[in-house]
């Protein structure tokens, strides 16, 4: 399973040609594609705060399509250790994102799909794979 974070989330509904592109390959070899429920409160709870329910009702219809990984404790002992050896190497990152991170590892995910710099940062520190895709 291939993990989308929030960034790629993002580019694809808003339809960036490149992520859909990419998004579209991973789909072609038929891995499955997953995303976390970090993500989608990322996502929905702008849409709530100035009431965009036609745009919720999208993002949630999008996300359905995906498997939806839980911040379960597994992942939140995954995420601590992510963090706190970010830390121990003084390039703490946004704490969203390690939870995000941890709910992959705690999964088994293949990758991390993301445009935030952030996860190259985590995957220094851990046994992650990510990619991040470089808008032209």
């Amino acid at each position: 399973m291939i993990l989308i974070d929030t960034t790629v989330a993002v580019d694809f509904l808003r339809g960036e040609k490149e992520t859909k592109s990419r998004i579209n390959s991973i789909q072609a070899r038929g891995d499955s594609i997953g995303i976390s429920t970090i993500s989608l409160f990322e996502l929905v709870h702008p849409l709530r705060h100035r009431k965009l329910a036609e745009q919720e009702r999208l993002v949630r219809s999008f996300v359905h399509q995906l498997s939806l990984l839980a911040l379960d404790s597994a992942a939140a002992n995954e995420s601590a250790e992510i963090m706190g050896s970010l830390l121990r190497v003084g390039q703490p990152v946004n704490a969203l994102d390690v939870l995000i991170a941890g709910t992959a590892v705690a999964n088994g995910v293949e990758m991390v799909l993301s445009n935030d710099e952030d996860f190259e940062k985590i995957a220094n520190v851990s046994d992650l794979k990510v990619e991040i895709l470089r808008k032209k």
